[in-house]
């Protein structure tokens, strides 16, 4: 994983705070990737965000962040 770890840790918070990261299941049961699960996340949070992904995308890309994703949120 490319992420700093106090990256990692900034959007781990922010993602466990997300008001859809309680909210798998329901997504899976809707017929929802994963994935889609893991941006819905970030997104609902995005605003809180906005400097993180200004220095992440400095030296990451969308898989990048993917990646810390998954393991955040445990998802394939």
């Amino acid at each position: 994983m490319k992420i700093t770890v106090e990256h990692y840790d900034a959007l781990r918070i922010a993602i466990e705070s997300s008001p859809v990261y309680p909210r798998l299941l329901d997504y899976r049961a809707r017929g929802l990737s994963d994935k889609r699960y893991r941006w819905d996340c970030i997104w609902a949070v995005h605003n809180g965000l906005r400097s993180w992904f200004g220095e992440v995308y400095q030296y990451a890309n969308d898989d990048h962040i993917d990646t810390a994703l998954r393991k955040i949120t445990g998802t394939n």
